[in-house]
């Protein structure tokens, strides 16, 4: 099929259509890898009774960024990710469940992710109005008040079916309801906005100065964490103190390399109290375990909205910088053709005046004067010179 204006081939409908079906099946099998292996990963680290909770859970972020990403088309690779992540926990060693209780909560947890994922899908487009929701400040902002209110709908869906079907009692609904919210909260605000930003190419972060600088602030965020939370000190003031330095680090981070610094430090960080903090090391670690990742997902939680937030008002400031630079430079140039001559001048062909706008004529000097930056000097150039001389002298033999 041609078109008819350029003579080139276009794929006809049919033709789009298996691509479209080719790129959708390829999104949904990645979406459900990637879910279903971060899920594995995070339900290592799952408190008890019912090892479905844990304190920051990444796959909730992977599937808002898929849905994204790539529309909500891809919601089965959600499905069918958490049903395998969460089903898998049949083939544990210590767990006494029949494959059938592992089959019904599966589903329901899967049903419940999938729904979530959704919803926040569908409450940042309609408040943000974009599929990216870190384009603005005010976008950003919305989207980090938007992710608590859309984290409430897996939580409240499967708490219950774990309960109903004897993963834990009535009396572990609050808190394993409590660490869900919060965990897929943290996990959305560090890894959607990470996917969404390292999924865009950028070449400006691999110059050599660049380079350097990034390995200095991923270096000192793994000392940090390692003085924090892999017992490198056993002073608790120390381990405290060297927590709350990533902050500046962070800041650094964000400072120098924009949102790519903004989601990788505190991921990085993440990564280091999480893992801490699950062995009892580190700061945040305290009798009650349950104490101890809350404690845990409000300070990762606020140095993530930290770093986002200040991320979003550089972006925007270099963006007016920029707006602003691109208007100044066009003005400049307006100004220098507004100085310039242009056009067609009508001119005197006798007298050399100049008809001006308003119809009137008036002399070429006073016309170039006033439209652009020259001025006139005065002389006599030497063929009139010569004239004028022959002219007197004529006139002067004539009276004598």
């Amino acid at each position: 099929m041609q078109d008819v204006l350029s003579g080139r081939d276009v794929p006809d409908a049919a033709t789009r259509r298996p691509a479209a079906l080719h790129w959708l099946l390829i999104w949904i099998v990645v979406t459900a890898a990637a879910y279903a292996v971060s899920a594995r990963v995070g339900l290592l680290l799952a408190m008890p009774p019912a090892f479905k909770a844990t304190a920051v859970w990444a796959p909730s972020g992977i599937a808002v960024a898929a849905l994204l990403l790539a529309g909500r088309s891809v919601w089965p690779g959600v499905f069918i990710g958490a049903f395998v992540g969460n089903v898998l926990d049949y083939f544990r060693p210590a767990d006494a469940f029949p494959l059938a209780s592992h089959v019904g909560l599966s589903l329901c947890i899967a049903a419940a992710s999938t729904l979530q994922a959704l919803v926040a899908l569908a409450l940042i487009r309609r408040f943000t109005g974009s599929h990216n929701p870190l384009a603005r400040t005010r976008d950003v902002a919305r989207f980090l008040a938007l992710v608590p209110v859309a984290c409430v709908v897996a939580p409240s869906l499967a708490v219950p079916a774990i309960v109903a079907l004897g993963f834990a009692g009535w009396a572990a609904v609050p808190s394993t309801w409590l660490t869900w919210w919060l965990g897929d909260v943290v996990g959305i605000i560090l890894v959607t906005p990470l996917i969404l930003v390292w999924s865009r190419p950028s070449y400006a972060l691999w110059r050599r100065g660049h380079i350097a600088e990034a390995v200095a602030v991923l270096g000192l965020i793994w000392v940090v964490g390692s003085l924090s939370f892999a017992g490198w000190t056993s002073r608790e003031a120390l381990a405290m103190a060297a927590a709350f330095l990533v902050i500046p680090l962070v800041v650094w981070g964000t400072f120098r390399f924009g949102w790519r610094g903004a989601t990788f430090g505190p991921a990085l960080f993440s990564v280091f109290a999480v893992l801490g903090t699950v062995r009892g090391l580190g700061p945040f670690f305290f009798q009650d375990r349950q104490q101890s990742l809350l404690a845990l997902q409000a300070f990762v939680a606020i140095v993530a909205v930290t770093a986002h937030l200040l991320a979003a008002v550089l972006q925007e400031q270099r963006r007016e910088k920029s707006a602003k630079d691109k208007a100044i430079a066009q003005l400049e140039v307006a100004l220098r053709d507004i100085r310039t001559l242009r056009g067609l001048i009508p001119i005197c062909a006798w007298c050399k005046s100049i008809r001006n706008d308003g119809g009137g004529w008036e002399q070429l000097e006073a016309y170039i004067k006033r439209y652009s930056d020259a001025d006139f000097t005065h002389g006599i150039c030497p063929e009139c010179a010569e004239s004028i001389q022959a002219e007197f002298e004529s006139g002067y033999d004539s009276l004598s």
